[in-house]
């Protein structure tokens, strides 16, 4: 699917980056998943901002925060291409501080590796608007840079200690999550965002052997077959598979939303991508029990009392109904069976996928590091409110209140040596449990959640061990080669969290905890 992509410069992340992609105008831009916060239709109420220039559109409240508005096409020079009332606001964050940009409308969901970025070089350290772009088939995307939109001149900032500390206090109390919205058959329905793969535009379809009334073909996803399933005619929906040819220039706003389950695919025809929704478990409100309702949908999304009040309530689909459905079952691993390029590397590569693997959490701390994720109980905001008792080690960056639990947070930069961190405030914490023992971990970020092998851990090398810190490399034992993340070190928790108990003998009959567990991120 993908075209072949030039060399980019060395430092380039290869880790996979998931994006979203807006449209304004001509242009196709994207912004990277992290630093979105949410999709909104542009807001009624908005309030213009005296001497401001006429490229802020205004202020508006979104869940008790302020939020300035950015009208990029303005800021650009572009004509106005589509009414204000009909276009979008993403909602992004940089070092805490909001902003909405204007879009005309939204696009797709990607997952691109860090070596198909090509980033742009700039003269002066300032970082530019256009960071980077990179190619997808017969266009080139280009990507935002969302430290660089909050300081465009004239920008109102809305960030402070005060607002910083409030709102990552209502995300650990109401543990905010994302939901994709989209339009079937004028239904209005959502999937959570952790459980989408990718989101493109339909292709011209592959023909299938198992193609029938629902499956329209297949895709061919950098190598992996995706079936097609047309999802209004699966749900006995008015299908827009056979909606009337439109002008040349018409925009096709269908999209296929492809989900993973393991080393299966399925993608979902959909006639729309609406917007990101971002929702509390307050607010997913049960399906009743109906006879005959079809099992897929478990709950909806309670928007009447959301910062948008007159917006549509969403029906959430499961995805694990979805895979579980016999007849899409059928076609996930049919079409892997029968589609599947299977070189004698990929059929290595699936031998070892068979073994019993490793599931890792990693996240940075100068350098991409991993722990055991049945070892992580949550991932959390790094916080303000911390109580630092007299006479604590320098490592430990004070107490915390975790569901009515004390924690003592460990500043791990310092119990390694490594220098402070110049922007705190997109640290993570870590909830880690051991004997009976609870404890938090700060690092820089929390980056993916990846499955090892464990025949692919080899020992620290000598050479990357004698430059690491003394008390890094009693706990940096092993690391792995990835392909797509580099060289991972490996975190041995049971060593870390006997040495901060003050028990470094190793405790008889010790056992792994089953890998069952998935921690939940706010």
């Amino acid at each position: 699917m993908d075209n072949p992509l030039p060399d980019v410069a060395p430092g380039t992340r290869h880790d996979m980056q998931l994006f979203g992609t807006f449209h304004l105008g001509e242009f196709e831009l994207a912004l990277p998943i992290d630093t979105l916060q949410e999709v909104v239709g542009f807001p009624q109420a908005i309030t213009r901002v005296p001497t401001a220039p006429d490229y802020v559109a205004g202020l508006f409240m979104l869940r008790g925060m302020m939020i300035p508005v950015l009208h990029l096409g303005r800021y650009l020079g572009l004509p106005v291409s589509i009414e204000q009332g009909e276009s979008r606001v993403a909602v992004i964050e940089s070092n805490g501080a909001l902003l909405g940009i204007g879009f005309d409308r939204t696009g797709d969901m990607l997952r691109m590796a860090g070596t198909q970025i090509v980033p742009f070089q700039r003269d002066s350290d300032a970082p530019g608007l256009i960071e980077g772009a990179f190619h997808l088939d017969d266009r080139i995307v280009q990507m935002l840079s969302s430290e660089a939109l909050v300081h465009l001149p004239g920008i109102p900032r809305t960030v402070s200690t005060h607002l910083a500390r409030q709102a990552r206090q209502q995300r650990a109390a109401n543990r905010i999550r994302k939901a994709i919205s989209f339009h079937v058959d004028s239904r209005h329905m959502a999937l959570p965002m952790e459980t989408i793969h990718e989101i493109v535009r339909l292709p011209s379809l592959e023909h299938s052997v198992l193609s029938d009334a629902t499956c329209l073909g297949w895709l061919d996803l950098r190598g992996r077959p995706v079936p097609v399933v047309d999802l209004a005619a699966f749900l006995g929906l008015d299908s827009c598979v056979a909606a009337p040819p439109q002008a040349s220039d018409f925009e096709d706003t269908r999209r296929v939303v492809v989900l993973r389950n393991d080393a299966l695919y399925l993608g979902l025809l959909v006639d729309d991508i609406d917007s990101i929704v971002s929702y509390t478990d307050r607010q997913l409100l049960p399906m009743p029990a109906i006879r005959g309702q079809t099992g897929l949908f478990a709950s909806c999304i309670n928007r009447r009392d959301a910062a948008e009040a007159d917006a549509d309530d969403l029906t959430m689909i499961d995805t694990a109904a979805l895979f579980a459905d016999t007849h899409l079952a059928h076609l996930a691993k049919g079409h892997h069976d029968l589609y599947l390029v299977a070189d004698d590397q990929t059929r290595r590569t699936e031998i070892r996928r068979q073994r019993v693997r490793e599931t890792w959490l990693t996240f940075r701390l100068d350098r991409l590091m991993a722990v055991r994720i049945d070892e992580v109980s949550e991932v959390i905001e790094s916080h303000d409110a911390l109580v630092r008792p007299p006479g604590t080690p320098a490592h430990v960056s004070g107490v915390l209140n975790v569901g009515k639990a004390l924690i003592a947070v460990i500043d791990l930069r310092s119990h390694y040596g490594m220098g402070p961190m110049q922007d705190a405030e997109q640290r993570k914490i870590l909830v880690v449990r051991h004997e009976g023992h609870t404890y938090g971990l700060e690092v820089d970020s929390v980056e993916s959640i990846v499955s090892i092998d464990p025949a692919e851990k080899i020992t620290v090398p000598s050479l990357v061990a004698t430059h690491m810190d003394a008390e890094l490399r009693k706990d940096m034992h092993q690391v792995v080669e990835s392909a797509e993340h580099g060289t991972v070190l490996l975190v041995d928790t049971v060593s870390l969290m006997r040495r901060l108990t003050g028990n470094d003998e190793p405790t008889a009959g010790t056992e792994d905890v089953p890998e069952d567990a998935t921690p939940s991120m706010a």
